[in-house]
Order: C-alpha cells, then sequence, then structure tokens
C-alpha cells in the first residue's frame, strides 16, 4: 500500500480537487466589484427629510453629500435667485457613469434642477461669504455664466466644496498619463 493510500484512507482525503460550485465561481467577482458608498444626506434635514431625498435619489445613484440652498445666477455683476430653496446632493450616477449637482424639492417629491459635472469641473469660495460657492456653466451655449449655490449652514457649504475638490483631484490623478519607461506607484490599501 503506498503512503499516499495510507494517507488518505487515514485523513480522508480526496487527491482531485473539489468540484465547483456556483459560489466559488462567483467569488472572485465578488471581490472585484467595488462596495457603494452610502447614501448623505444634509444635517439640516431631519432623518425623514433624508430618507426622503434617498428616494429622490434613487436606487441606481448615490448622494454623496447633500444640503439645504439657493440656487442663484449671476447678472450684470449681481446675484439673482433662480431657486428659493432645495436641497442640494452631490450625486453620483451609476447608470450614466457621471456626477452630478442635483436640486430636489423633497416636499414636491421632484428634481428641480439637474447639472452634469463637466471635465474639470472647480467651484470657487469666498472668505467674506463662506455659504456661498460658485462655478462657470460651460453648456448649453452658456459659457461664461455663474451660478452660485447660497448654503443655510457654512459648515454644509465648507462639506460640499471638500467633497468637490476631492473628486476635482481623484479626476486629476486618474487623468495623468504615465510616461513610457516610468514605474507605475502601486496602491497598497485595497479599497
Amino acid at each position: 500500500v503506498s503512503i499516499v493510500s495510507r494517507f488518505k484512507r487515514k485523513h480522508h482525503m480526496s487527491v482531485y480537487p473539489p468540484t465547483p460550485t456556483i459560489s466559488m465561481m462567483h467569488a472572485g467577482a465578488d471581490r472585484k466589484k467595488a462596495k457603494r458608498p452610502p447614501n448623505v444626506g444634509s444635517r439640516e434635514l431631519n432623518s425623514q427629510e433624508n430618507e426622503m431625498l434617498f428616494q429622490l435619489v434613487g436606487s441606481d445613484a448615490v448622494s454623496l453629500t447633500a444640503a439645504v440652498v439657493q440656487l442663484l445666477k449671476s447678472d450684470r455683476g449681481s446675484w439673482r435667485i433662480e431657486l428659493q430653496h432645495g436641497v442640494v446632493s452631490l450625486v453620483k450616477d451609476y447608470a450614466q457613469r457621471a456626477y452630478f449637482l442635483r436640486i430636489f424639492d423633497i416636499l414636491d417629491e421632484r428634481v428641480v434642477w439637474d447639472f452634469k459635472l463637466y471635465k474639470a469641473f472647480r467651484v470657487q469660495s469666498f472668505p467674506q461669504c463662506r455659504k456661498l460657492l460658485a462655478f462657470e456653466q460651460m453648456e448649453n451655449g452658456e459659457d461664461g455664466v455663474i451660478l452660485g449655490l447660497n448654503f443655510f449652514s457654512e459648515y454644509e457649504a465648507a462639506e460640499f466644496k471638500e467633497h468637490l475638490d476631492r473628486r476635482h483631484a481623484q479626476e486629476r490623478k486618474s487623468s495623468t498619463p504615465v510616461r513610457p519607461g516610468m514605474p507605475m506607484a502601486m496602491s497598497s490599501s485595497s479599497g
């Protein structure tokens, strides 16, 4: 009797690999699919109002941050109110594979303003008015039109700007070409 036969009888092991199961075949695919971040609402809204917002954002998108705002538009050097109030959300839309600023009227359960973030989108903040973020429209033949988000809270304005700045930095990082012959840096993090 060979050593392998005695070992197999003693430990009840098979020499052959196990037959793959459905869960084993899809285990690698599950690990590769990135986990979506949770929806983030506004601190100015209660939990029920934030849940209403998340329902409006939809199941194939996520609210990365949200805040209570007015939408402003520049008009000959001064601001004009375009939208009296709403809840703005930085939305990562998985179906459209893009980021949007969307303003929702949660009481009427609808999107009242939708703005797709363009390449190299940046917002400007103002030390003398910390509740205001401004940006250029750049679409629909309206280049040079300045829009503003007038936040209810300074904290939410700062948090919103931080998210938009991080997104811009990530976009720049991912669009930086790698020169031939240059080693690529490997990330040690799994997320």
